[in-house]
C-alpha cells in the first residue's frame, strides 16, 4: 500500500514531467527519420527541499525508511492544479489499454467539464487532460490524455479532479541529504509506479 506524503512536508521546488516511451531510427543514407511511440509513458517528479528544520528532516528522512529505496511507493500531490468547482461524481465509463482518451461518467450535463492542463488521477494514475472536454446531456465525456493508457481501467473507478495525485517510487536505492548546523536539504527523485 502506498505511503501517504505528509500534508507539513512541503518542498521549496518541484519540476515535473513525463518520460515517453518512444523509439527513434535515423537513416544513415538520408537522415530520415521513423519514430515509433509504445505504451509504458510515466511521471516523473523531483523535489527539492532547500531549508529543512529538524521535524521536517525528521519526517523525510522517516519516509524515506518506509520506502526502502525503490521498494515502496508514496502518493505525490499536485499542489498547484487543484479544483474547487463541482462537475459531478465522475467514473469510468470506457479507458481501453494503450488509448489516448477516455470516456467518463456521472458528470454534470450539458456543460464544460474539463479545461486543457486539468489533471485527473485514476486508480493512482495521473493524466493531463489535452482538450477542452464538454459533457452531453447523459453526463458523459470524452478525455484526450497527455499519455496512453497503459492497461484496461475497470469501468467504474473513480476520478479524482479536485486534488489530482500519482502514485510514485524513488528513482533509485540510495538516501542521502546534507546536514549543517540547524538546517539539512536534499533533493528527491519519484517516478511514477506501475
Amino acid at each position: 500500500m502506498a505511503e501517504e506524503w505528509p500534508e507539513d512536508l512541503e518542498p521549496t521546488e518541484v519540476t515535473w514531467g513525463v518520460v515517453y516511451n518512444n523509439r527513434g531510427f535515423t537513416s544513415s543514407l538520408s537522415n530520415a527519420q521513423q519514430i515509433v511511440a509504445q505504451p509504458g509513458s510515466y511521471w516523473k517528479c523531483t523535489m527539492t527541499f532547500g531549508f529543512l528544520y529538524e521535524e521536517d528532516e525528521r519526517e523525510l528522512t522517516s519516509l524515506l525508511g518506509r520506502l526502502h529505496g525503490m521498494f515502496g511507493t508514496v502518493i505525490i500531490p499536485y499542489l498547484t492544479r487543484t479544483r474547487s468547482d463541482n462537475i459531478g461524481a465522475p467514473t469510468v465509463a470506457v479507458a481501453n489499454a494503450q488509448a489516448s482518451s477516455m470516456q467518463l461518467q456521472g458528470l454534470l450535463a450539458s456543460r464544460k467539464v474539463f479545461s486543457r492542463g486539468d489533471l485527473v488521477t485514476i486508480r493512482g494514475e495521473m493524466f493531463e487532460v489535452v482538450e477542452n472536454a464538454l459533457s452531453d446531456a447523459a453526463g458523459k465525456a470524452v478525455i484526450s490524455v497527455n499519455k496512453r493508457i497503459r492497461k484496461l481501467i475497470p469501468a467504474g473507478s473513480p476520478v479524482e479532479y479536485k486534488n489530482p495525485y500519482c502514485e510514485m517510487r524513488r528513482m533509485d536505492d540510495t538516501n542521502e541529504w546534507t546536514t549543517q548546523p540547524v538546517v539539512s536539504n536534499s533533493t528527491l527523485q519519484f517516478r511514477e509506479a506501475f
